[in-house]
């Protein structure tokens, strides 16, 4: 039973990453649409939204761990939620597919 667990807290990172961008466009819509433009064809931004997930994407410092650091805090200026490990991995890999 141990070896099982081991097993699985390895093998737990792999399936996170796994996911595809797809994954993550229901939680952009669900989390994210009321303040930013989350997707690549992007209808006219008003200056009260935040930064469009493309904008986002196209940054050069931009990666899934700095990513994952930027919604793992809280921010004045965004709703508290609290995204799973899951959760967060699909919505970085779809904000990352808007490249």
């Amino acid at each position: 039973m141990r070896h099982l667990t081991v097993i699985f807290l390895v093998l737990l990172p792999l399936t996170a990453a796994a996911q595809g961008p797809g994954e993550g466009r229901p939680l952009a819509e669900r989390w994210c649409m009321a303040c930013h433009v989350i997707e690549r064809e992007s209808p006219t931004i008003t200056p009260d939204r935040g930064p469009s997930f493309p904008v986002i994407a196209a940054k050069p410092g931009t990666t899934a761990e700095s990513l994952r650091r930027y919604l793992s805090t809280g921010h004045t200026h965004m709703p508290d939620f609290t995204l799973s490990r899951y959760e967060s991995d699909a919505l970085i890999a779809y904000i990352l597919s808007l490249r």
